[in-house]
């Protein structure tokens, strides 16, 4: 469960926030804090990718239905294009790491 602050993290765990602040200097347990926190991000990804065909068909079924209000139907065909526009961002910038990467290795021999 999130919390907004480490003095809300700290209550929830039932520490004390400097007890709290005191773990998270620690090089073991932010590490396995960031495995615990990768693998919630995982389970998110596999359960978001479970429903996209379903989010798919529904936002293709409200474009193609002519009872669908012309407003909502804009909402849907924007955010249809704002999606494909962060995918086709997310590639590119993948593609530029990946060259980033290839080039700090060349670097690194």
């Amino acid at each position: 469960m999130r919390t907004a602050t480490v003095a809300a993290a700290a209550r929830r765990a039932g520490l004390s926030e400097r007890t709290l602040w005191r773990y998270l200097s620690d090089a073991e347990f932010k590490q396995a804090l960031r495995e615990r926190q990768d693998k919630a991000t995982s389970a998110l990804g596999a359960a978001l990718t479970g429903l996209s065909d379903k989010a798919i068909e529904t936002l293709t079924e409200l474009l193609e239905d002519t009872e669908t209000p012309p407003s909502v139907q804009a909402r849907v065909a924007l955010s249809v294009v704002k999606q494909r526009g962060d995918l086709i961002e997310l590639a590119d910038l993948s593609e530029r790491i990946s060259r980033l990467e290839e080039k700090w290795l060349e670097g690194k021999r």
